[in-house]
């Protein structure tokens, strides 16, 4: 895996989300159960091997079916069965679909404290100063990235450190 990332296709994801009520981006949480359970799909004929995740994620266990592709895993059917929480239950419709034949495989994959996961992203319309962005384009060319990931990080690097002041004041 390329640092334990994920990668999947956005229309795919549509598909999932309306059929089940998650997405990609929460589905990969399973993942991160360090009691996961990864079995190889011995029905599927293709190209690719296909596997699934076993693993904890939002109260409840979801079943992610993927592919392990040159370094990257690809969520590509998540959400069957499981039992989820009360705050679940509202947003993921299980469903009783037959998995067909499997084994259960040595866990191949990066640790759960390893992964990267993927973000979900929000588009916005945002209007800032032209100081504030020609400030940002320049510092963006400097280190040779984009300038919107450059603001991007620093807000997330932001409400990051806001949310842990937060819990520490709440605990």
């Amino acid at each position: 895996m390329n640092g334990g990332s994920f990668e999947w296709d956005p229309d795919k994801d549509k598909v999932n989300r309306a059929k089940h009520g998650v997405s990609f981006a929460e589905a990969q949480f399973a993942f991160a159960d360090p009691r996961r359970v990864i079995a190889e799909d011995l029905a599927h004929s293709g190209d690719e091997q296909r596997y699934y995740c076993f693993g904890a994620a939002g109260g409840g266990v979801l079943t992610v079916r993927f592919t392990y592709r040159a370094g990257s895993s690809a969520s590509s059917a998540p959400a069957t069965g499981g039992k989820a929480s009360t705050s679940m239950r509202k947003r993921i419709r299980y469903s009783d679909e037959p998995i067909g034949t499997i084994k259960i495989v040595p866990d191949f994959l990066p640790r759960p404290e390893a992964l990267a996961f993927r973000e979900e992203d929000v588009k916005v319309t945002l209007s800032l100063s032209k100081r504030s962005v020609a400030f940002f384009k320049a510092e963006a060319k400097k280190r040779g990235t984009p300038y919107q990931r450059m603001i991007k990080r620093l807000l997330d690097a932001y409400a990051e450190r806001h949310e842990t002041r937060r819990s520490r004041r709440a605990a």
